[in-house]
């Protein structure tokens, strides 16, 4: 009676084992059904510390991205609106208008700022739509120069060895004395394409080089002193019917990742080039008009079809794709405590897991698009639509 006893007490507990597996099994697929593995996952939250507003509602923003220096954030709007904010309080120090401020005609109200606010020495930069750089004494709040360069300015400056770096409507680069505003230099990037999306390539620096894209899809690097030639690349590959017009711009700025320079052309050849020559490493069709970014030999990117992308950086295979907001408008990737960040078109922040895509959560920041992204150490600063600021501190738990 007994054997028969501890037979059945055997069995009864291989049968729970079974049942407990199972449960277990069932309740693990149906997280990762929902692309959510939470119980392995650190949480994340955003503290809102602050929130302010610049100047009036607009919308015209343009390349006009918040600026860090020195626990301060300096701002633009297209209106000619520029103002200082303690990173720590949220409140405005200081804040000129140029237009109202500098300009006394009537035409000057088209004269919208289009390009920065960067700062460098004290120096702060901005451009407007008619083509010319104003540089701001943040300590006075005075114009210190100004100076007119080829034409409309669509890209954030870059500074290196006291020399602005300006790209201009028409494929003009130039390098301006950040001091006093002489131009020193002046090169044509190729031939103007009459087709071309309205938007430029910002430059990007390595040591004295400088490396900038064109809207006829070419590619160079130049020496930031002078502005001559070290190599130039052609990004056109094919025509079809979806670029029936050869729309080759280079609007997204390149991003260069272990000697390798990454550029992606609008008629969607995307390339990984030599730093040093510029020879082509590999080249893959991805549409891609947005910023994208490189992190341990992996490339993050938004296609034309809102879905996120992340490929091989060695040889831009993908690895793998999130199409759940391709019903949405997604911009501003970033990457911060290994989880790929991103923004929609209806105010909404979003995180993901870098390795598989999988959606990990979100936060509803405000009702209206957010334009910029700025991350400094723990701190997020977002700035939407119309002009508001949000500062929020990221935890992890």
């Amino acid at each position: 009676m007994k054997i028969k006893l501890s037979k059945l007490m055997i069995l009864i507990f291989i049968f729970c084992s079974i049942c407990l597996t199972s449960c277990t099994y069932e309740k693990d697929s149906f997280f990762h059904k929902k692309n959510n593995s939470l119980s392995k996952l650190d949480k994340i939250k955003l503290k809102l510390i602050w929130q302010n507003k610049i100047g009036k509602n607009n919308i015209i923003l343009n390349k006009l991205n918040p600026f860090y220096y020195k626990g301060f954030l300096y701002l633009a709007n297209s209106n000619g609106y520029i103002c200082c904010i303690n990173v720590k309080t949220g409140k405005i120090i200081w804040h000129i208008n140029l237009i109202n401020r500098y300009c006394f005609f009537s035409s000057c109200k088209y004269e919208y700022i289009t390009s920065g606010p960067i700062i460098s020495n004290n120096y702060l930069y901005v451009g407007n739509k008619q083509g010319k750089i104003f540089a701001i004494n943040i300590k006075t709040k005075s114009i210190v120069w100004t100076q007119n360069v080829f034409s409309e300015i669509l890209s954030n400056f870059v500074i290196r060895k006291n020399i602005l770096v300006v790209n201009s409507i028409g494929n003009i680069l130039q390098g301006l004395n950040k001091n006093n505003g002489k131009i020193l230099w002046t090169v044509n990037l190729g031939d103007f394409n009459t087709f071309a999306i309205r938007g430029l390539s910002t430059p990007v620096l390595f040591f004295d080089n400088i490396i900038t894209g064109s809207d006829n899809g070419l590619i160079s690097s130049r020496i930031v002193s002078n502005g001559s030639l070290v190599w130039e690349q052609n990004l056109l590959r094919f025509s079809d019917t979806n670029n029936f017009i050869d729309i080759n711009d280079i609007d997204v700025q390149p991003v260069i990742y272990n000697e390798v320079v990454y550029a992606t052309s609008y008629n969607g050849t995307f390339t990984a080039l030599n730093l040093s020559t510029g020879d082509v490493i590999w080249e893959k069709i991805y549409f891609t008009h947005k910023n994208f970014i490189v992190d341990k030999n992996n490339i993050y990117l938004i296609d034309s079809k809102n879905r996120i992308l992340a490929l091989n950086a060695l040889n831009g295979n993908l690895i793998w794709k999130q199409d759940q907001f391709k019903n949405n408008k997604i911009d501003n990737l970033f990457i911060y405590k290994k989880k790929i960040f991103f923004t929609n078109n209806k105010g909404f922040l979003y995180w993901i897991d870098p390795k598989k895509g999988f959606l990990l959560g979100n936060k509803r920041i405000d009702k209206y698009k957010i334009n910029f992204i700025l991350l400094i150490k723990n701190k997020l600063i977002i700035q939407t639509l119309y002009n508001k600021i949000y500062l929020f501190k990221i935890l992890i738990t």
